[in-house]
């Protein structure tokens, strides 16, 4: 993510410049400044511009190279390069609501260890407040908040981009996304590392012998393993107040036997929902307008089976 160099090169294109210029200006060789800067182009920090002999480098226009600006000017001496780690920025997305350690933890995938240090790093710079053993966004610091949200985003965007341009964005949440796609993409010539995309939703139907017609490929996006809950819950997403959609996954929870589904909801931060969805089924009835009255849902079931 943003280390020292690239933070100071950052800083320096303040108007367009050229790599040997910022190498004279750091005191940096010349590959140190290109390889920094050829990732601040991947990230879509800068663009580079080729002039005859000379290689210049200005800030690019996306939303989040603006908002690294905007963070600049209002706080110019917090130290980004212990801030802005690609475990604070995974940290920081899911911070919507307040969080325990083990929220976090569960939410990102990454060890308690890691969290722990980050939120620590994070707690010190008042970027993060904690209230009963919860931690949550500081108000002070919107302009951090909005350069987290436009960053994750500007990143599904890309990959989205890469998997295929008929390809429809869902849900987001720092590097993980689902979303979904009228043709099965993933063959031997995607550019795209297969271990990350993992079919999910009603995809995911036929491995339980459920028969759910669909035009539409169901995809999520994650360097984890994902768990049946994963999937019951990708399948709400796609439209949670469809009570077809909230059938179909219910179905799909009561044919494997899950029984995670509002610890994980809350992984989604879907706890309410998952609740609701939990009371009727042990109720029977229908408690909310995106259910289905139980001896429909009943029917949906046995036709899918």
């Amino acid at each position: 993510m943003l280390n020292l160099t690239k933070i100071q090169i950052f800083k320096h294109l303040t108007h367009s410049r050229s790599i040997s210029e910022l190498s004279t200006l750091l005191n940096l060789d010349h590959s140190t400044i290109s390889k920094s800067i050829n990732s601040l182009v991947e990230d879509g920090f800068v663009v580079k511009q080729n002039q005859g002999r000379y290689t210049y480098v200005t800030r690019s226009e996306s939303l989040h190279s603006r908002s690294l600006e905007d963070i600049l000017i209002e706080y110019p001496r917090l130290p980004l390069k212990k801030i802005l780690t690609n475990s604070a920025l995974h940290i920081l997305a899911v911070l919507n609501n307040s969080c325990s350690i083990s929220d976090v933890v569960t939410k990102t995938g990454l060890n308690r260890k890691t969290v722990a240090s980050a939120i620590e790093e994070l707690t010190k710079y008042g970027i993060i407040l904690q209230k009963n053993k919860k931690y949550f966004f500081s108000e002070r610091h919107s302009f951090i908040r909005r350069f987290v949200d436009n960053y994750w985003k500007y990143r599904t965007n890309k990959i989205l981009k890469e998997i295929s341009p008929n390809a429809v964005l869902i849900w987001q949440r720092g590097p993980e996304f689902l979303f979904k796609i009228d043709t099965d993409f993933i063959n031997s010539d995607n550019p795209v590392k297969k271990e990350s995309i993992q079919p999910t939703a009603m995809s995911i139907f036929p491995k339980y012998s459920l028969k759910v017609i669909s035009d539409m490929g169901y995809y999520f996006y994650s360097k984890r393993d994902l768990k049946v809950e994963d999937y019951v819950l990708h399948t709400i997403l796609i439209d949670p107040h469809s009570s077809i959609y909230n059938s179909y996954a219910l179905a799909l929870y009561l044919k494997t036997g899950s029984a995670g589904l509002v610890k994980f909801g809350k992984m989604y931060d879907m706890e309410d929902h998952a609740k609701i969805l939990q009371e009727y089924l042990q109720d029977k009835e229908k408690n909310s307008s995106f259910l289905l009255p139980w001896s429909e849902f009943i029917d949906l079931v046995k036709d899918i089976q």
